[in-house]
This record gives structure tokens, sequence and C-alpha cells, in this order.
């Protein structure tokens, strides 16, 4: 490349950077770690400073040579023929962001990732403002000043208000001097120096240049604006601190790794503790067995009379053709009423336990968590309340299966239906009875035998009168042969129940033990992976270190 052609440089140690860089982000996600993400902002804005495109800004008065310079510099002639319209011209090979606002293109690939602003007379109020807001970003302020009144250039005031790291990075170009004798130009230097450490406060690099000939000072001043892209707000600048920002992730990945290391070497059974607190909650959960199958058993004694009240109501209080119907289902009805008021009283009361002990479990894992995350360097998180009551929620209903075991066995329903069906024989006799009278009485109503008739009513009364004393008598005996079969259940209930709650018990604990297998797995994985971790680290941090004194 000749000396005279502009470029970004460094394109090797960028590339470099950015790749050793990402690895440590990617290795930031196989660690997992929380802590480590904290860091990742920190780098990513880094890299967006690095991939922006770098800005080259010249300033300066009316026709003092400013466009032709820049020409010369970025070796591109035609920046010098090209009026400008607004109040600046943005120069790029390609739009990286997007804005092409203001922008023209030049099919130089060297000058990639470069913007090389031009910009009209500072001398204009309007122009100055746009300037001053284009500098902040600037990488480079080229200040032009004409060699023949160089005093009268409005940069002056411009570099004034640079800031103090910027103003590194700003050089002052004199132009025309060519037309000055050697002594002028030489006392000019001296002059300029003086005047700008009293207008801008710092002495700026000066540079008299003849943009428009091929000449040697165009040379060295082309090297020096590659300089300044590079140091101190420039590309190597950078590139150095997104390498600062990767070794300060290594760093810290390294101290995360160290930890479980040591968490591998030197664990004496914290998850074993664990396990034995969870045996613990087991333990009291098969004290209080006794006591909770006696109550639920309890329930089912319970369940008895509201059973026997809803087949009161249901057989009525008379003979009914109804109540002939209903016998039928009555069996079958009786069972199922009784189940589901035994199920509903003990998964009630099964819940209200279930819901104590999510809160002990809950109580249990916020003491875990932080000694978890002390000792193991391992983050469970939040306690998950739903997926345990989840659980629960499933242990019930398959408790309450369960509960339909004895009325199976004792073949419950085969037993109402006997209790019912010795009544029906009798019940429809009298049904029939006094059908048999009401159409006698029909018919010899419409012939006329009115008497015969109101005789045939009566007899009909009469044995309905006599069914109903007997369908109360027949209540009663069903209702104390039902509470009989419903109390034989008792012994085969309680056996029932404490196999069902006893199951229960233990498969809860078994859940909340389940809840525990993500973070032993993690822990697990930490330990399996932590030799290819650590290995990877130590890669990254070597070649990252390795990239630095290059930079």
């Amino acid at each position: 490349m000749s000396p005279d052609m502009l470029t970004r440089c460094f394109r090797a140690e960028e590339s470099r950077a950015r790749y050793w860089t990402q690895q440590a982000v990617e290795l930031c996600s196989e660690i997992e770690d929380e802590s480590l993400n904290e860091l990742i902002p920190q780098l990513e804005e880094a890299q967006r400073v690095l991939d922006r495109d770098r800005r080259i800004i010249v300033i300066g008065g009316d026709k003092c040579g400013k466009s032709s310079l820049l020409a010369a510099v970025a070796g591109y002639p035609l920046i010098a023929t090209v009026p400008l319209e607004e109040d600046y011209v943005c120069w790029r090979y390609r739009s990286q962001d997007g804005d092409v606002t203001a922008s023209k293109f030049i099919p130089l690939e060297n000058l990639e990732g470069l913007e090389l602003v031009d910009t009209r007379s500072c001398a204009d109020e309007a122009v100055a403002a746009t300037v001053r807001r284009l500098i902040k970003g600037a990488d480079v302020v080229i200040a032009v000043a004409d060699g023949r009144s160089p005093e009268a250039s409005p940069v002056w005031a411009l570099l004034a208000e640079l800031p103090e790291k910027q103003r590194s990075a700003c050089l002052v170009a004199v132009t025309f001097t060519d037309r000055l004798v050697a002594d002028a130009a030489l006392a000019l230097k001296e002059s300029l120096r003086e005047f700008c450490r009293e207008r801008v406060g710092v002495p700026l690099p000066l540079y008299f240049v003849s943009p428009d000939k091929g000449s040697e000072a165009n040379e060295t001043f082309t090297l020096r604006v590659q300089e300044a892209l590079a140091e101190p707000c420039g590309v190597r600048t950078a590139i150095r601190h997104l390498v600062e920002c990767g070794k300060e992730i290594v760093r810290k990945q390294g101290s995360v790794l160290g930890a479980r290391d040591r968490v591998a070497r030197t664990d004496s059974g914290f998850l074993a503790g664990i396990e034995q607190e969870i045996d613990y909650f087991l333990v009291r959960q098969r004290d209080s067995l006794k006591g909770c199958v006696e109550n639920y058993a309890e329930a089912g004694m319970r369940a008895v009379p509201t059973t026997v009240s809803k087949l009161c109501k249901t057989l009525g209080w008379f003979l009914s053709p109804v109540t002939l119907l209903r016998m039928e289902l009555l069996g079958t009805g009786t069972e199922k009423f009784y189940y589901r008021t035994l199920r509903h009283e003990i998964l009630t009361q099964q819940e209200a336990s279930d819901t104590n002990f999510v809160l002990s479990c809950m109580r249990h894992w916020q003491s875990v968590r932080p000694r978890m995350k002390k000792t193991l360097e391992c983050e469970i998180g939040e306690f998950p309340e739903a997926a345990l009551a989840g659980d629960l929620r499933e242990l019930r209903v398959r408790m309450g299966r369960e509960l339909y075991k004895p009325f199976r066995e004792m073949k419950l329903r085969t037993a109402y239906n006997k209790v019912f069906g010795t009544h029906v024989g009798w019940m429809a006799v009298g049904i029939l009875l006094i059908c048999f009278f009401l159409f006698i009485a029909g018919v010899l109503g419409v012939l006329g035998l009115d008497f015969f008739a109101l005789a045939s009513v009566a007899a009909a009364a009469l044995v309905w009168v006599l069914g109903s004393v007997a369908h109360l008598l027949a209540v009663r005996d069903m209702r104390r042969e039902v509470v009989v079969l419903s109390l034989s259940l008792h012994d085969l209930l309680r056996n029932t129940v404490g196999e069902a709650v006893e199951a229960l018990l233990v498969s809860r604990v078994a859940a909340y033990r389940r809840l525990y297998t993500a973070p032993r797995e993690k822990v697990a994985r930490h330990e399996a992976s932590l030799l290819p971790l650590q290995q990877r680290q130590k890669e990254i941090n070597m070649q990252l270190n390795a990239a630095a004194p290059r930079i």
C-alpha cells in the first residue's frame, strides 16, 4: 500500500480480539453462573465502540484547501471536485449503521470502516454548530488554516472547546505556505505555536502541507493522520479496551471455576446432609400416620348419617310409583353417595395437610438455598411451589381412587341392592292393587254405579294408606340395615386408608425430594465439566494476554 493511502489499520488484531472475547462470552453460558452476566454488557459496549466507523473530520475557513487536503489524505481526488451543497458530506466505503444521510461512497476497500467528513466554512455559525456536533464523535480532527492569514481562521474557537483527551488526536494543517518565502514560513511556524498555545491552551502539532502537490510533506501528514487514528481515542485504544473487558470476564470465570474446584475437592457430604434432612421429613410424617388414619376412619363413620339421611329423602314418606322405580337404582346411588361423601371429607382434610406440608418444604428450601449457594456455588432459584402443589394434587386424586377399594372388595353395592330388593315385591303388589281399584272405580262410574265406584276408590285409598304405613316401616328397616352394612365397612376402610395415607406421605416426601434433582444434576454436571471448562478458560486467558502486547 502506498504511504499516502489511508486505512483503518489493526485489522488482524481487531479480529483476534473480537474472536477471543466472543469465546469468553460463550464460556459464560457454559459455566452457568449469574455473576458472570453482570460483566457482559460492558464487553458488548466495548464491542460496539470498536465496530463503529472511525471518523476523520476536516474543518476550516472558506477556500483554505479542506477538500483538497482530504482528497490527498484519502488518495481519492474526486473528493476535491465535489461541491458541498449541505453543511457537510460524509465519504464512506459502505454504510455499517444504515444511515446514509449526507453520505457519498468511495470505491476504495482500504477505506472500509472509516468516515471522512468534509465540511463547509466554519465561519458560518450554522455550519459551526453542525461541526460541534460532529466533532463529538470524531477520532481525528484536522483543522485547516490558510497560511497567508492563519490567525483569522475560525478553527481556533472550535479547537478551544475540544475535551483535553480529544485534543491529542487533533492536527493543525497549514496550507498555502509554499507561497511564502522560506524565512517567513519558519517565523510563521514559531508564531503559530505561540498563538495556538494562547488560543487553545495547549500546543497542537502543526504541519505545513501542499495537498494539491504530491510532496513529501503530504505523505508525512498522511502517516500522522494514520497514527492519530490509533491513539488515544482510536482503533488501538478500542481494541485494548475490548481485550481488557474480555480479560476481566476471564478473571471472574477463573474465580468461579476455582471455587467449584475447591467444592469438588472438599465437599464433605453436603448433598447427603440435605437428603438426611428430607428423610427426617418422612420420619415426622410417619409419626403422625396413626392419628391421621384414625381421623380418616372416623370420617367414614361420620359419612354414614349423611348417607342415611339422603336415603330417607330419596325414599320419601309415602308409597308411590316413583319410589318403586327408584328402588332399582337405589343400591348404586347409595353406594356412590356414601363413597363421594367419604372421599370429599377425607380429601378436604388431606388438602389442608398438604398445604401445611408445602409451607414446611418452602421454609426448608429457603434455608437450603443460601447454604447451597455458599457451599456448592449452585443457585437453585425460588421455591417451585406450583410444581410441588401439582404433584400433591395428583397424589390426592390417586388416593381418592384407592378409597373405593373397600367398597369394591366388600361388594357394598350388591349388599345394598339385596336390602332394597326385598321390598320391591310387596310395593309392586300394593301399587297394582291401587291401580286395579282405581280402574274398577272408573268403569263403575261410567256405568252409573256411583256407590260401587266410591267403594272401589275407598278400597284403593285403604290400600295406599296401608302401603304407606308399610313403606314407613320398610324405610326404618332399610335404614337400619344400611347403617349396619356401612359400619361393617369400618375395619376394611381403616386398613385401606392406612395404606393409602402411608403411600401418599411417602410419595409427597419423594415429590419434594425430586425438586432437588435439577440442583443435584447441576452440581454433578459442574463436576463432570469442570476440567474442560478450566482448560478453555486458561486457553482464552492465554490468548487475550498474548493479544494485549501486540495492540
